[in-house]
C-alpha cells in the first residue's frame, strides 16, 4: 500500500495532532515498508510525501518518549512503536492475506485504465474498500466495470453495430426506435440488465461466462445498493472486486 492510500484511510488525518500523525506514519513504516525501526528522517519523509509541514521532530519525539503508558520506544537513534500501540493500529488498519491481494489488484489496475471516469470509479472503490465501506466498494467496482463495458462497446465499430442491431430484439421495436447509441450517455436510455442481455444476444463476449459473471454481480450490486438485512463484509466485497476485475475489466480490451 502506498502512503497516500494509507493516509486516505485515516479519517481526518490532517486534523490529527503531530504525535498521532507520527504514530500512524510509524505504523505504516513498520507494516507496509517492513521497517523494524524508523528514524526522524523517515518520518520527515512521510510528511514531505504528503505535502505536510513537519513540526520540530526532536521536541515531539522527546515528549512522546516521556508519555505513560509508553507509545514509542527508542533504539539508539531509531524508534519503534510500543507493542500495545502497534496492536491497536493493527486492529484498526491491519490486513489479512486476501485483503492484501485485493489491495494489490486495485493498485495495479490504474496502469491498464486510461478513461478518466473509470479512474475516478477506481479511486473511490479503493477508498471505500480500505475504509471497510464494503457495500460502497461493491457499488463502485460495479460502476467501474459497467463503464468499462460501455467504453469497450463504443471503441469498436463492429461491436457497436452488432449491439445496435440487437436492441429491438431485447426491448421491442417501439423503444428501440427511440434509442440511438453513439456516445457513452446514450446508454442511459437502457437499463443495465438490458445492456447485458443485448451484449449476450449479439454475441459480443468471447465466452458466455462473462455474461454470467456480469448478471450475478449486477444482482449483488443491487443487494448492496438497496436497504436489506443481508450482511455484506470483506469476503463479499473481495469476491466482487476480484471477479469483476479479473474476468471482465482485464478481459475486455
Amino acid at each position: 500500500m502506498e502512503l497516500k492510500e494509507f493516509v486516505a484511510l485515516v479519517p481526518r488525518f490532517a486534523n490529527l495532532t503531530h504525535p498521532d500523525k507520527i504514530l500512524h506514519f510509524g505504523w505504516y513504516l513498520h507494516k507496509h515498508k517492513q521497517m523494524a525501526t524508523f528514524t526522524q528522517a523517515d518520518v520527515r519523509a512521510c510528511y514531505k510525501d504528503r505535502h505536510m509541514e513537519p513540526p520540530n521532530l526532536s521536541d515531539v519525539f522527546t515528549r512522546m518518549l516521556a508519555r505513560k503508558p509508553k507509545v514509542l520506544l527508542q533504539e539508539r537513534s531509531a524508534y519503534k512503536l510500543e507493542h500495545s500501540t502497534r496492536e491497536k493500529l493493527n486492529d484498526k488498519y491491519g490486513e489479512h492475506e486476501t485483503t492484501i491481494a485485493i489491495s494489490k489488484l486495485l493498485r495495479d489496475l490504474p496502469g491498464t485504465i486510461s478513461d478518466k471516469a473509470e479512474q475516478l470509479f477506481l479511486s473511490e472503490a479503493v477508498i471505500c474498500y480500505h475504509s471497510r465501506a464494503f457495500r460502497a466498494a461493491i457499488i463502485m467496482v460495479w460502476n467501474l466495470t459497467y463503464d468499462h463495458l460501455l467504453n469497450w462497446i463504443l471503441a469498436d465499430a463492429t461491436r457497436l453495430a452488432a449491439f445496435k442491431a440487437h436492441i429491438a430484439g431485447r426491448v421491442g421495436p417501439k423503444k428501440a426506435a427511440a434509442v440511438t447509441i453513439a456516445k457513452r450517455e446514450d446508454f442511459e436510455d437502457l437499463k443495465e440488465s438490458e445492456v447485458l442481455d443485448i451484449c449476450g444476444t449479439a454475441g459480443l463476449f468471447a465466452s458466455a461466462n462473462i455474461k454470467k459473471v456480469l448478471d450475478m454481480q449486477l444482482a449483488k450490486r443491487n443487494m448492496a445498493a438497496h436497504p436489506t438485512l443481508m450482511i455484506i463484509g470483506a469476503p463479499e466485497a473481495e469476491e466482487s472486486i476480484s471477479t469483476l476485475v479479473q474476468n471482465v475489466v482485464l478481459v475486455l480490451k
